[in-house]
């Protein structure tokens, strides 16, 4: 393994989030004025690698990891007044910067999917803050939780990054974050029924995008065809006297949906709509999915598979929480909350860059690398992450070299016959999780 090889790992850190840039923001928003004993370079890179000092992430740990790659010993006030306003800002841009970049790579798309431009997933997380935040970030539960924020999260299915992240205060509704426009085009959005609203669905066919929701317990639009000739007398009735009439075999009707909207005044509208069923023996129940993809984009047979990885989201979130400690927000001040925050997410765009980088031929199918697996490792190695990007030049070959081998043998799954949500949702094939 040559030294250029193993000096990969840096090079994309350092690319993904490069010193100079970190440098000329900070000088830009007002972070730093003068060369002061704390380097924002080396601030950031600790923020971001340093999540795992300790069994929580604290100020405390991330001062002791700025301080042992940097060789600094400071006063815990010296590293806590960093926290500033103009900090949280340049986290932020950092992230919006970074952000650029990850959508800027799209992975392909195979078999079920590629006829769509992107498949993605949005969804919502709360995240428990400091009481003390509660004017700033208002909780929706304020009876046990007075304050928390709102992570919102639209990510590409197949390698489950991030495609646009907005952080507000817990009290928002999902809904009125998902804001509809022209970067909906030829992409498939999946959701789940926090998002369930005729409007939206209406304003995605518009702007020339795709949907796929589970339907409502008690939605009953009103069936005009069907795809299957031997539902022909279905057509004229409502869905839920058809799929009381029938039992365990596939469905695939179109249908007319009603909404209201309201402004001055409620107003009723209509829309064309694609409803699919397919039969659970083990509850002995529909689950019915609604859709606006045409049937030669998307059969029948392949939407259970596709809805099954929303799960992707959940697990996103999971990774956050439980691996990069999105949710060690125990301050009661706004700035570091924020400031931790930003960190955690260009936390998790690093993690996907590694991986990229790491797993061979990522645009090919099987993929042997899940990422639950590679967030534990991400989480073992962050330290030395943080040595090889700030540390000493000295050791950066031999940290890389390390680092590489270890990746390349713990990071493929050693069970080769399972398959990934996502290489299911493109081939097509149902799993438990529909």
């Amino acid at each position: 393994m040559t030294r250029r090889r193993d000096s990969q790992i840096r090079q994309e850190l350092t690319s993904l989030i490069p010193p100079r840039r970190i440098r000329a923001v900070a000088r830009e928003l007002g972070a730093v004025r003068r060369r002061r004993k704390v380097d924002v370079v080396a601030l950031v890179y600790s923020l971001v690698l340093g999540f795992a000092t300790g069994d929580r992430r604290t100020l405390a740990g991330l001062r002791r990891a700025y301080e042992r790659v940097t060789g600094a010993c400071l006063a815990p006030s010296a590293f806590y007044d960093r926290f500033t306003p103009q900090l949280a800002n340049v986290m932020k841009r950092l992230l919006a910067e970074v952000m650029e970049r990850i959508n800027a790579q799209r992975p392909r798309l195979h078999f079920a999917l590629n006829s769509f431009r992107q498949v993605l997933v949005a969804d919502g997380s709360v995240i428990r803050l400091h009481e003390a935040l509660a004017p700033a970030f208002p909780s929706i539960w304020t009876n046990h939780m007075p304050a928390s924020a709102k992570l919102h999260v639209v990510m590409n299915v197949v390698g489950r990054g991030p495609s646009s992240i907005q952080i507000t205060h817990g009290s928002r509704h999902d809904l009125r974050l998902l804001r509809a426009g022209e970067w909906m085009r030829d992409k498939l959005l999946i959701f789940d029924l926090g998002y369930f609203q005729g409007h939206l669905f209406n304003r995605i066919g518009l702007h020339g995008g795709f949907f796929l929701s589970r339907l409502k317990q008690h939605t009953n639009p009103l069936i005009v065809a069907t795809a299957l000739p031997e539902h022909q007398c279905f057509v004229g009735s409502k869905l839920q006297d058809a799929v009381a009439r029938l039992h365990g075999e596939p469905l695939d009707f179109d249908a007319t949906l009603h909404y209201q909207t309201h402004r001055c005044k409620w107003r009723h509208h209509t829309m064309p709509i694609r409803i699919v069923g397919v039969w659970n023996a083990v509850t002995r129940r529909y689950h019915l999915y609604l859709t606006n993809v045409p049937r030669e984009k998307l059969g029948l047979e392949h939407i259970p598979a596709v809805y099954a990885a929303r799960w992707e989201i959940e697990l996103l979130f999971r990774e956050l929480k439980t691996q990069y400690r999105i949710d060690d927000l125990r301050s009661r001040s706004r700035h570091v909350t924020e400031c931790l925050l930003y960190a955690s997410l260009l936390t998790l765009a690093v993690s996907r860059r590694l991986h990229r980088l790491l797993a061979p031929n990522p645009n090919r199918l099987p993929q042997r690398h899940p990422f639950d697996r590679w967030a534990v490792l991400f989480s073992t190695i962050s330290r030395d992450l943080l040595d090889l990007t700030v540390g000493p030049r000295s050791q950066r070959a031999f940290i890389a070299s390390r680092l590489r081998r270890f990746l390349l043998h713990e990071a493929p799954d050693p069970n080769r016959r399972r398959l990934l949500l996502p290489v299911r949702a493109q081939l097509g094939q149902f799993g438990a999780l529909a």
